[in-house]
């Protein structure tokens, strides 16, 4: 286990010791795929050392990347998270801000990164997650994303969003190994989807997988970090070359 590994899970014993002997949950800052897939291997020991009454994931919808975790009895009234709606001030003459325009001015105020959760882009601005501590301070001092002027408030997310949305593809692949599906699925090499993997940038159902042979099953959701995530399909059909048909869901 790596330094950071330790610090990292020191760091969430400390919050469920917390929510322990001040009987109340308490709450993590926002955990990348890596972050989770560590605690959720050590959970059984954090909880049995610490005696918190138990462990509770929500990035505020259902699908997120990014993550809080609440230690202790969990109470929706007291999430320390919030949206916030995001749209150009003046639409008929703004360029369409992506991800990268969101975060970077974001984090272009001095935030840091653990206080972000995911941000979903739409055609007409963006729905951001964040902690409650911040929200105030995004909300009066972010006016601009990228070169648009924008509008910010503290909105819920609309159930439309809450559903994920995919872009759907087929594809013919000689296997269904994980190397093989994360070069199909993003038009990489079959070295470079194995390199991917063993850099620990690919999680399956939010679990961390190492091993490029790793056979992957109908319905997993993958992540590939810097790239997205998709759910896989096996349609359980082959193609006149005797090649495994599969579908490939991307989120959007």
């Amino acid at each position: 286990m790596t330094k950071d590994e330790q610090v990292f899970l020191h760091h969430m014993n400390d919050i469920a010791s917390r929510s322990y002997y001040e009987g109340r949950p308490c709450f993590s800052d926002f955990m990348s795929m890596y972050e989770q897939d560590l605690l959720l291997k050590h959970q059984d020991d954090i909880l049995k050392d610490t005696g918190a009454e138990g462990l509770f994931l929500s990035g505020g919808y259902p699908h997120a990347e990014r993550v809080l975790a609440a230690f202790g009895a969990f109470e929706p009234e007291g999430w320390p998270a919030l949206w916030l709606h995001i749209t150009p001030a003046y639409p008929k003459f703004s360029a369409v801000p992506g991800h990268r325009d969101y975060l970077g001015s974001i984090l272009g105020l001095g935030l840091k990164r653990e206080k972000i959760g995911d941000i979903l882009v739409q055609d007409d601005g963006a729905w951001i997650y964040v902690r409650r501590e911040t929200s105030d301070f995004i909300l009066e001092e972010l006016k601009q994303v990228g070169r648009t002027i924008v509008r910010i408030q503290a909105e819920d997310l609309p159930e439309a969003y809450r559903m994920p949305r995919f872009s759907v593809s087929r594809k013919t692949v000689s296997s269904v190994r994980l190397d093989t599906i994360i070069a199909a699925a993003y038009g990489l090499s079959r070295s470079k989807a194995v390199q991917c993997i063993t850099d620990g940038e690919v999680f399956i159902n939010g679990r961390m997988i190492t091993g490029n042979s790793h056979a992957v099953k109908s319905g997993d959701v993958i992540s590939v970090r810097h790239k997205g995530k998709f759910v896989f399909v096996d349609l359980q059909n082959k193609s006149k070359k005797n090649k495994c048909i599969i579908e490939i869901r991307k989120y959007v």
